[in-house]
C-alpha cells in the first residue's frame, strides 16, 4: 500500500489561512499598529548633517560620483532619512512608515550615538517582532493563549534569532569576504566586469536571501535551535521553491502597491488612522500566511 501524501495548500489557501489565524488572535494588531502610531507621532531621528559620520558619507559619494547635483541629492535623502526605520533590521513586524517628511527632527552625529542608537532600536525592535510572531504562531498552532508561557516563549525565540543571526553574519563574513576581494581585483583590472559582477552579487544575495528567509518561522513552528532552524528553512525552501518565491513575490506586491493606496488615503487625522490600521491588518495577515506555509510544507514532509 502506498502511502499519499497531503496536497500542498495553494498560495490562494495559504494566504487565507493566515487571515484566519490572524482573526483567531486580533489582539496581535496592537502591536504593528501601536509601532506605526509611534512611527507618525514622535520626532524621526536622522543624522547630524555636521557630524563625523555625514562627513564620511560626503567623502564616499565624492570618490563614486562627479555630479554635484547627484552627490547633494543622495547625501540629502541619507541624511533625512529616518534611522528609526532604516537602522530596525531586526524589525519583523509590519509596520506603516511615515509618508511624510517629519519635523523637528532628533539629529545624532557621532558614531558612538550611531552604535547606541543602532544597538536600542534593534533590541526593542526584536522583543516586539518576537511578541507579535508567537502571538501568530499559537494561532496558528492552535495553541492556548496564557500570558506567562507567552512571554517565556518570546524571550526564547529573541535569543535563538539572535544566534541565528550571528551565525548568518558570520558565515556572510567568511564566504563573502575572500569572494569580494577576488570581485574588486577583477573589476580593477576588467573594469567593464563591474556591472556584470554587480548583478551576480545582488542575484547571490538574493538567493541567500530567500533561501534562510524562513528561519524566524521555523524557530517558532518546529521550536528549533539557530542551526536546525536554518536548515529547515533551506529544506523548506528546496522543496517547494516555486511556493515559496511565489508566496515572497505576492507579498511584496501587496504591501508595495497598498502602500500607495495609504499614501492617498493618509491625509488626515482620520486617514492616518484608516491607513495604520488596514496597513497593519493586511501585513499581520501575510506574515501569519508565511508562519501556515511553514507550517503545511513541514507536515508534508512528516506525513
Amino acid at each position: 500500500m502506498s502511502v499519499v501524501k497531503p496536497q500542498s495548500l495553494s498560495l490562494v489557501d495559504t494566504i487565507s489561512a493566515g487571515y484566519q489565524a490572524l482573526n483567531r488572535r486580533p489582539w496581535a494588531l496592537l502591536i504593528p499598529v501601536g509601532v506605526s502610531t509611534y512611527l507618525w507621532l514622535s520626532n524621526p531621528l536622522t543624522l547630524t548633517k555636521g557630524g563625523r559620520i555625514a562627513t564620511g558619507i560626503n567623502q564616499a559619494l565624492d570618490l563614486l560620483t562627479t555630479n554635484p547635483q547627484a552627490r547633494q541629492g543622495v547625501a540629502e535623502q541619507i541624511l533625512h532619512r529616518d534611522l528609526r526605520t532604516s537602522l530596525a533590521w531586526l524589525n519583523l513586524v509590519p509596520v506603516l512608515d511615515p509618508l511624510t517628511p517629519g519635523r523637528n527632527a532628533i539629529h545624532i552625529g557621532g558614531p558612538y550615538a550611531v552604535f547606541s542608537t543602532l544597538a536600542l532600536i534593534n533590541l526593542l525592535a526584536l522583543l516586539w517582532s518576537c511578541l507579535f510572531l508567537a502571538l501568530l504562531s499559537s494561532a496558528v498552532r492552535y495553541e492556548p493563549l496564557a500570558p506567562v508561557p507567552l512571554l517565556r516563549r518570546t524571550f526564547q525565540v529573541a535569543s535563538t534569532i539572535i544566534v541565528a543571526t550571528l551565525i548568518i553574519v558570520g558565515i556572510s563574513i567568511i564566504v563573502g569576504l575572500p569572494l569580494f576581494a577576488i570581485s574588486a581585483l577583477i573589476v580593477i583590472f576588467v573594469p567593464a566586469s563591474a556591472l556584470p559582477i554587480a548583478l551576480a552579487w545582488y542575484i547571490a544575495c538574493f538567493w541567500a536571501y530567500v533561501y534562510i528567509s524562513f528561519t524566524p518561522e521555523a524557530i517558532l513552528i518546529s521550536r528549533a535551535g539557530p542551526f536546525r532552524a536554518l536548515g529547515h528553512s533551506i529544506r523548506v525552501v528546496r522543496h517547494n521553491m516555486i511556493g515559496t518565491v511565489g508566496l515572497l513575490i505576492i507579498s511584496f506586491l501587496i504591501l508595495n502597491g497598498l502602500r500607495l493606496i495609504w499614501a492617498q488615503v493618509a491625509v488626515n487625522p482620520l486617514g492616518i488612522a484608516a491607513a495604520i490600521l488596514g496597513s497593519a491588518y493586511v501585513g499581520s495577515g501575510l506574515s501569519a500566511a508565511r508562519l501556515e506555509f511553514y507550517r503545511d510544507q513541514v507536515t508534508r514532509f512528516h506525513a
